[in-house]
Order: C-alpha cells, then sequence, then structure tokens
C-alpha cells in the first residue's frame, strides 16, 4: 500500500498481493474517518461502503468473477473457492482511491480498478429491495443507499460516490 497526500485529497494504490490483506479495509477506514473527521455513527456506513466497492472491484473488475454463479449453494461454493484461487495468485491489478473533502461535512470517494469495467445497469430495474434477498445482486443497492450521490465513470471501472460524515 502506497499513499500520496494532497492537501484536503488522500490517494491509496493498492497492487496485487495488498489486496489479499485481510486489514486492508479496516486500515482505509481508519485512515479516511482520522484524516477527514467521521461521526462515530457514520463510521459503521463508512466501513460497509468500503467493504462493498472494493469487494466489487476485486472480485468482478480484477479478478473478472461473475455473481450469478451464487444463485444456488454449489456454485456459491464455487465462486469462493475460485476466488480464493484467483487471489492467492493475484500479481498484477490495481485498486486506486481518492477521497475527496467537498463540504464541511462531506467527503467524494472515487475507486477506480484496472479490470475491463461492465456496463452500469441505466435502469436499475434489478435494484429493488427484493434483491437484499438474494446471495448475490445486492451491492449497488446498498451502495446507493450509504451515499449521497453514486455515478460510474469511464468504461464502468470507476465509481464516484458523495458521503456525508455526519447523520443528517
Amino acid at each position: 500500500m502506497s499513499a500520496l497526500a494532497k492537501a484536503e485529497v488522500r490517494e491509496w494504490l493498492f497492487h496485487g498481493a495488498d489486496l489479499n490483506n485481510t486489514s486492508l479495509i479496516d486500515d482505509l477506514v481508519h485512515s479516511v474517518c482520522t484524516e477527514f473527521t467521521v461521526s462515530a455513527e457514520r463510521r459503521v456506513d463508512l466501513e460497509l461502503l468500503f467493504c462493498e466497492v472494493i469487494t466489487n472491484s476485486i472480485d468482478h473488475g480484477i479478478l473478472g468473477l461473475d455473481s450469478r454463479m451464487k444463485k444456488d449453494p454449489s456454485g456459491f461454493e464455487q465462486f469462493f473457492i475460485s476466488r480464493a484461487s484467483k487471489l492467492a495468485g493475484l500479481t498484477d491489478g490495481y485498486i486506486k482511491i481518492c477521497v475527496e473533502q467537498i463540504l464541511p461535512q462531506r467527503i467524494r470517494i472515487s475507486v477506480q480498478d484496472s479490470g475491463a469495467g461492465f456496463v452500469f445497469p441505466q435502469d436499475n430495474s434489478d435494484q429493488t429491495p427484493d434483491c437484499l434477498l438474494l446471495a448475490y445482486g445486492r451491492g449497488l443497492l446498498i451502495i446507493r443507499n450509504l451515499c449521497h450521490s453514486m455515478t460510474h465513470i469511464g468504461n464502468g471501472n470507476c465509481i464516484v460516490l458523495e458521503f456525508d460524515t455526519f447523520q443528517s
């Protein structure tokens, strides 16, 4: 993990082996909460947000896994076996995270991975509250509900989020 500091902007770049670090999200959340003053109430939301976004970047962007494998129990198991195997042998790929203070109580978070990207669904018809009952496919709904705004840019391998650091 390497960090580049700027005025009210902070960047992290995680490469191959860094992405298999089990404390990556905890360390990142700690840094963001310390440097950007995130309330205790919103810290849990920030942790869930980073968990969803980084997991999506690793699983779908870098490793190229398809969540639809999780439709049945055997596919679910195969998904995680494949994930562990690919992650253990990961030597390339990256995730770049940038956090910027844009308002006194709001930060902008951008997460970009080195994956091929994806076509972001425009109508969000598959992102209904019912998808929360499935074993997959609920990440974007969770992310959308934790943030003030969510935008995908580029070829679908970058997400930009605006996150309120204090409860309104």
